[in-house]
């Protein structure tokens, strides 16, 4: 399980966004934040031509 960010870190983050939490939102959402970190990581690898799955078989024709 990732580690979410650091309770200042996190708090310099919202206040510079302007969202108004709760405590309870700031928690959970906090709590949250290392699976965010964790998927922006995942998301932006560099990828070959060959991670679509529509580019890994070719389909096939149509029968006339």
């Amino acid at each position: 399980m990732p580690d979410p960010m650091d309770k200042p870190e996190f708090d310099a983050l919202m206040a510079r966004h302007g969202l108004p939490l709760t405590e309870a939102e700031r928690e959970g959402i906090r709590a949250a934040s290392g699976h965010f970190r964790a998927f922006a990581e995942n998301v932006r690898t560099p990828r070959d031509c060959f991670a679509e799955m529509a580019l890994t078989f070719a389909p096939k024709a149509a029968e006339r």
